[in-house]
């Protein structure tokens, strides 16, 4: 029998309040993530696939909702109906992480990295055992220095290992599902590729099932199993990822495929882009 989805969105609606008119950033979307599998979210700017990913981990931002609707479950729970004491249980031990875009914004600037992962792991009430978890996990995600990294402040740290830190803080509740939006944006194509290349890891070692919000298909080919296509807060085509590059149903699928193509054959010639 087929593995029953660790989350499912089902008639997902998030309509927005902006200027006095509705915004329906998200509009009756329907997506699975299976155990240990990568789910892709790609689309442009406005999309909604931000939202929807927010609206999944029940983290929206502080806009006007008019309205939010459906349901998401979380094995037999429904995410969007739960309350606010359980909902905070979900995300510290064995539920749903999320990983930002700018870790920047979602690092304290004022706390040394080993604080910062002490405060993800209180769960652990022992001094030692919290230094030795934080250590294995910076490890995990591909950063080796850990004693010197675990003393710095995250604006010594480069983007790339600032980014990786953020994974490592997320995987701290030991989750069944981690929810990335937009990871390596704003990082130069080496860290690019070194950030795929870990969340790739995590996937396959942990079996870590994962949800990838993104507009970069070429990180969907490299990560993902399954991918949703949106557009205007609708999934417009749903596929396996193979299939979805080979032979895409829908034109704005097509033409979103058509312009990677063309970015990175102007990558290649080195032109200006």
């Amino acid at each position: 029998m087929a593995d029953a989805p660790l989350l499912s969105a089902r008639n997902v609606k998030v309509h927005l309040r902006v200027h006095g008119r509705i915004v329906k950033a998200v509009d009756g979307v329907d997506l699975d993530v299976l155990p240990g599998q990568c789910v892709g979210i790609v689309g442009e700017s406005g999309s909604g696939k931000s939202t929807l990913g927010r609206a999944m981990t029940r983290l929206l931002p502080n806009v006007e909702i008019a309205e939010l609707s459906g349901s998401v479950r979380f094995g037999t729970e429904d995410v969007l109906a739960m309350s606010p004491d359980r909902m905070r249980a979900l995300r510290r031990h064995r539920g749903l992480s999320m990983v930002f875009q700018d870790p920047l914004s979602y690092l304290n600037p004022t706390l040394r990295v080993d604080r910062q992962m002490a405060e993800a792991l209180r769960h652990l009430l022992d001094r030692r055992a919290v230094q030795d978890k934080s250590a294995e996990l910076l490890l995990q995600v591909g950063l080796s220095d850990t004693a010197r990294i675990l003393r710095l402040y995250p604006h010594e740290l480069s983007g790339g290992m600032r980014q990786r830190v953020l994974i490592a803080m997320a995987l701290a509740p030991d989750p069944q599902i981690l929810v990335a939006d937009e990871p390596t944006t704003a990082l130069d194509a080496t860290v690019q590729y070194q950030v795929i290349q870990t969340l790739r890891r995590l996937n396959k070692e942990r079996n870590l099932a994962m949800l990838i919000i993104t507009h970069d298909l070429g990180m969907v080919a490299e990560l993902c199993d399954q991918v949703y296509v949106m557009n205007g807060g609708k999934v417009v085509e749903a596929a396996d990822v193979f299939t979805l590059f080979d032979a895409p149903k829908h034109e704005y699928t097509a033409s979103l495929l058509a312009a990677a193509r063309r970015l990175h054959q102007t990558k290649a010639l080195g032109e200006p882009v």
